[in-house]
């Protein structure tokens, strides 16, 4: 609880219930005390009081004539009743008038504990009611702002929540820094396309723009009444918003047409991932300056950039995942703090979309060349190649190439190489009679002696007796004569 209120004209039995109060098991943040109605009603008038604890006979205003006053107000507070046993039927009056609870003298500090806790109680459950209430209005004006389908019993629904009159209200569409603004805001709401969007009193509109002069931060929509204008008056607000964002240097507003042709918005997008997005880069510059001299009007430039993004999400989406890039952010210029900075983020993104597109093609190029260079190897290991030769072949620098290989392959070349020779000598032995020395010379060794010590350094033995291994494996010994059994060294 945060504020109750003590009206009774006697100092000794006043302080004796705040002290009462102050003990009891309901924590109150503020206590006040006052010795009659008119002081109460002041009080009440400049501070939300939640209980108010008020004697029924005291000079100047009586705790009756106090109760029937405030009635009059918007808001009441819970009304204890304190009395004698010679007031009872003034007691009775005052619960007709509105109080929730009566105390007889001399109040007792168990019921009015029992009373402080009941209300307490009250209070909360209100207070979970009120912020319900108040969550389901606050999204039906949020929709009511952004959508232009909202059916007039959703009107009415969302002004009964919130008890919204015909009064008058403005709308301000601005930055971040508006959140400081220390006003009584009807409702706000703190990410609304990319700004802070408030519903102003008349009041409140008035001293904002008074008091803030950097009004190239914010746009105010004229005065209107009732929820049927309530997205008409954001659209003025966000209107007036993006023309301050962008109007940087003064001078007539001069509306250009179609900003960019498809063919040209399709070539823009594909030139992004090429070495030619500084071209890029140029005309965005150059239409953010009109942008800024009011040749061209924000919202038009808003739109050209949102289309971009789009057909960007779309032809460039493995590198923006690739690179955890997010184009979304971008569609809300009013969310960054003026416009160059904005088109700063833009021309970041592209150069990094172009700088993952370039290193992916020269990899991909890189792939091909080194595919091209195996199937050089494979046709031609028979013969005296080496690796000066296939890096020659497909066009790469020596070292470039022995490096690259290696990466593609886990192989250097001098491996790989031996490895094509070797298992090819193996399918030769295993399905063929050709003798050691031709196997070895069909698979690029001149000499017969250093093929047989390469291929035992590989294998871990012998031409001869991996033949021998292979024919015992495969049960074919008994099927050769001594016209077809191979030579050997």
């Amino acid at each position: 609880m945060k504020n109750v209120l003590v009206a009774e004209d006697c100092k000794i039995i006043r302080k004796g219930i705040s002290a009462m109060i102050a003990r009891c098991q309901v924590p109150v943040d503020q206590i006040l005390e006052c010795k009659n109605g008119l002081e109460a009603l002041q009080i009440i008038g400049n501070i939300p009081i939640d209980v108010l604890i008020t004697d029924i006979r005291m000079p100047e205003m009586d705790g009756i004539t106090l109760v029937k006053e405030l009635q009059k107000n918007r808001y009441i507070p819970r009304i204890v009743a304190i009395s004698g046993y010679d007031d009872f039927s003034c007691a009775v009056d005052l619960l007709r008038c509105g109080a929730r609870e009566y105390l007889l003298k001399p109040v007792k500090r168990e019921e009015l504990n029992s009373i402080m806790v009941k209300l307490e109680e009250e209070i909360q459950q209100e207070g979970v009611e009120e912020r319900t209430k108040k969550a389901l209005c606050h999204s039906q004006l949020r929709r009511i702002l952004l959508s232009e389908n909202v059916t007039w019993e959703e009107m009415e629904e969302a002004g009964r929540l919130n008890g919204f009159r015909e009064e008058e209200f403005y709308v301000i569409c601005g930055d971040g820094t508006l959140a400081d603004w220390q006003s009584n805001q009807m409702f706000s709401f703190p990410d609304l396309e990319g700004c802070y969007v408030a519903l102003l009193t008349a009041k409140d509109a008035r001293d904002l723009a008074l008091k803030r002069r950097d009004s190239r931060s914010f746009g105010i929509s004229d005065s209107f009444r009732g929820l049927c204008n309530l997205r008409k008056a954001y659209e003025e607000a966000r209107h007036r918003r993006i023309r301050a964002f962008c109007m940087q240097d003064e001078g007539s507003l001069k509306l250009g047409s179609c900003l960019m042709a498809p063919n040209e918005l399709e070539c823009f997008v594909q030139r992004i991932g090429t070495q030619k997005n500084n071209k890029n880069e140029a005309i965005l510059l150059e239409i953010t300056d009109r942008v800024k001299k009011g040749e061209i009007e924000g919202l038009q430039f808003q739109d050209l950039i949102c289309q971009i993004l789009s057909r960007v999400k779309e032809f460039y989406g493995k590198i923006l995942s690739a690179e955890g890039i997010s184009p979304d952010k971008l569609c809300h210029m009013l969310e960054f703090d003026n416009i160059d900075e904005y088109c700063r983020e833009i021309r970041q993104m592209f150069s990094c979309i172009s700088q993952r597109a370039l290193s992916e093609n020269e990899d991909y190029k890189s792939r091909v060349k080194l595919e091209q260079a195996l199937a050089y190897i494979n046709e031609n290991y028979p013969g005296n190649i080496n690796m000066a030769m296939v890096s020659n072949h497909i066009s790469m620098n020596y070292t470039v190439f022995s490096i690259a290989f290696k990466e593609y392959t886990g192989d250097n070349f001098v491996f790989y190489l031996r490895k094509i020779r070797i298992n090819e000598a193996k399918r030769l032995l295993s399905e063929t009679d050709y003798k050691i020395g031709e196997i070895g010379q069909m698979t690029g060794y001149e000499d017969s002696k250093h093929f047989m010590k390469t291929f035992k350094w590989v294998t871990g033995v012998t031409p001869s007796e991996f033949r021998k291994n292979f024919r015992v494996k495969d049960g074919k010994t008994e099927n050769i004569t001594p016209k077809t059994k191979i030579e050997t060294f």
